[in-house]
């Protein structure tokens, strides 16, 4: 029950916004376009899985070039992973991390199999919240091209709302929940650029980093390090995404 309480609480969150800025310029609009997306913490290196996302926002200028901008998004994250010790014996790299290099935490059901062959996905279905401060470039300078560009930080809530997990073609999603149960909710940090193409059509590039984990991967007796802020990353699975899509805004009100 507390993730349909949660989307529904980001509803009225959506709502109230707009119902603050009736008397203001405010802007509603469209997102969509793909994800490439990485997990730290399942032996894997690099952006590893395709995705999408698609979200609905609303905006309202805080200053002459700077706007506040909330969304509500709709994104898909995960992890792909592929290994064959055939790809070793002739000089070819897939993707497999240290820990099997190394041989440890055999019996984690997302570390490869003694045959060294792997083929393991993560599935995570997300609806997140972003709330970005946008500020345009052409006040700081005049470069062609750069000056039409504007920039975006924020941060993000966000909550799985389904997953799917296979190890070797094998469903592991129910083993995988029961072992290692996914947080109520994450905090990501976002950082992005958007260039205008007509009008209400802009291309927008982010990225977002995971601060606090979406699960625990490994007990803190299992895990050695220097210091308390490299356990937790060790200890922990976070999710970094890359998502490059367009922007159609399609609502002014005053």
């Amino acid at each position: 029950m507390q993730r349909p309480v949660f989307i529904l609480c980001l509803f009225f969150l959506l709502g109230s916004l707009q119902q603050e800025v009736q008397a203001q310029t405010f802007r509603g609009g469209l997102q969509a376009g793909l994800t490439a997306t990485e997990v730290s913490g399942d032996d894997a290196s690099g952006p590893d899985k395709l995705g999408w996302f698609a979200s609905v926002f609303t905006n309202t200028d805080i200053s002459h070039h700077t706007r506040l901008q909330l969304e509500l998004t709709y994104i898909r994250k995960g992890s792909r992973v592929y290994h064959d010790p055939w790809d070793d014996e002739h000089g070819n790299q897939n993707g497999d991390g240290v820990l099997f290099h190394h041989g440890l935490f055999q019996e984690d059901p997302i570390d490869p199999p003694d045959d060294g062959y792997r083929d393991y996905r993560l599935t995570l279905h997300y609806v997140e919240v972003p709330v970005m401060v946008q500020f345009d470039f052409s006040p700081l300078t005049r470069l062609p091209y750069v000056e039409l560009m504007s920039g975006e930080l924020g941060i993000s809530v966000s909550t799985v709302v389904g997953h799917h997990e296979e190890k070797r073609e094998r469903d592991v999603t129910d083993e995988m929940a029961d072992q290692r149960p996914f947080k109520f909710a994450e905090l990501n940090v976002l950082a992005g650029l958007r260039f205008p193409i007509t009008d209400g059509l802009s291309f927008s590039a982010r990225f977002s980093q995971g601060v606090t984990p979406f699960r625990t991967r490994y007990p803190a007796d299992e895990i050695s390090c220097a210091n308390s802020l490299e356990c937790y990353r060790k200890r922990h699975q976070f999710n970094s995404v890359w998502s490059f899509g367009l922007t159609y805004t399609f609502l002014t009100r005053f």
